[in-house]
């Protein structure tokens, strides 16, 4: 990956910390980052034949990032939203840059 594409996504994932949202943290930025552009690049090989559409891909991505994060993906609740929040940032920056 581009370190510039890295960095706009770990500006996007400050940017939601800054205004708010409680999942990407500081010390999970970068982690966060790394996790995300991996599973937005690999969703091909879980979709095998079909073409998701970007909102089925943000939800592929969202179970993604709570698999990588949660220690148990039934607690998660509502808490779900924000995950959502940081993988559209993901996905808007991937977007752009493919």
């Amino acid at each position: 990956m581009p370190d510039a594409t890295r960095a706009a996504i770990v500006r996007a994932l400050g940017d939601l910390w800054a205004n708010g949202c409680p999942v990407p943290a500081p010390e999970h930025q970068e982690r966060l980052a790394d996790v995300g552009v991996r599973r937005w690049r690999s969703v091909a090989r879980r979709h095998r034949g079909r073409r998701p559409s970007t909102d089925q891909r943000i939800q592929d991505l969202v179970r993604g990032l709570v698999a990588a994060f949660e220690l148990d993906r039934a607690l998660v609740g509502p808490l779900v939203r924000d995950y959502e929040c940081v993988a559209r940032a993901i996905a808007g920056v991937m977007t752009s840059a493919e």
